[in-house]
């Protein structure tokens, strides 16, 4: 079961894990099932109907796995990755050497981060802070700090901001915007309008819930001045990388009941964006 948020990023191991032993992975992460562990299988077992979120966790990575190589290969020189979890990019994808990956995240998991791959190299400089990100002094002065060491940096926080309020998602787009060599940000997102917690996981989620939901996604970062720069709809992503919507009950049945025209439609709600600073 879900005791936190941090359980959270085992659960995303978890399906990365399925996903990367699979023939036709999307993306291959040889790390996924070492950082998951044991807890993280549970988890995902519990957290069930896994094909489904599965299938929108491997869309999602798969695109930001784009987005990033894009914007790397425009020139940064600091990638910082909020709430980082499990991520193993730095692991994982071609990157420079030169290159610095900074990943934040809460104590409890850069501590099981640091000892599951302490016998694993990246490709590039890999830092990580302990921080809770909800504490706005604090992260404020870690922005601050790095901002004053690059050039250009890009911003990633994936399957982050549906456990900050609305205002915390206001504030860390203010903060971050207010470093003018944090040029870029990738995220996830979900443009369904108003968010509510599926009802099945309303109980196991307790304990880390869903809390930002606004009406309009894109409007919502555009007048905290982040813009869209590359958009990458789920529907599109599954079509590239050759990877439908599951078909299980009840929803895979009721998205194939639906005119491919509506279905397109409700799966072009979410994704990944890259936003550019106005």
């Amino acid at each position: 079961m879900i005791g936190s948020v941090a359980d959270t990023a085992l659960w995303t191991a978890s399906l990365r894990a399925i996903e990367a032993g699979r023939r036709d992975a999307a993306f291959i992460d040889p790390f996924a099932e070492l950082l998951a562990g044991e807890a993280g299988r549970k988890i995902a077992r519990a957290m069930a109907p896994a094909a489904v979120v599965g299938w929108g966790m491997v869309v999602r990575t798969s695109a930001i796995d784009r987005l990033l190589d894009e914007a790397v290969q425009a020139g940064v020189d600091l990638i910082l990755n909020l709430g980082a979890g499990m991520d193993t990019r730095p692991y994982r994808m071609k990157l420079p050497s030169s290159l610095r990956w900074v990943e934040v995240d809460l104590p409890a998991i850069v501590e099981l981060k640091d000892s599951r791959l302490q016998d694993h190299r990246p490709v590039c400089r890999v830092e990580r802070v302990a921080m809770n990100l909800l504490v706005r002094e604090d992260r404020r002065r870690l922005f601050a700090e790095l901002a004053a060491h690059c050039r250009r940096a890009i911003i990633i926080a994936e399957g982050v901001l549906p456990y900050f309020s609305n205002e915390d998602a206001a504030s860390l787009a203010l903060d971050i915007h207010a470093h003018p060599a944090f040029v870029e940000w990738i995220l996830d997102f979900d443009n369904a309008g108003i968010r509510k917690t599926p009802r099945r996981w309303k109980k196991k989620l307790k304990d880390a819930p869903f809390k930002f939901s606004v009406e309009d996604w894109f409007r919502f970062f555009d007048e905290l001045g982040w813009k869209a720069h590359t958009v990458i709809t789920s529907a599109e992503e599954s079509m590239r990388i050759g990877r439908p919507f599951p078909h299980v009950f009840p929803q895979g049945l009721l998205m194939r009941a639906l005119p491919p025209a509506v279905s397109h439609r409700v799966l072009s709600a979410s994704g990944a964006v890259r936003l550019e600073r106005r």
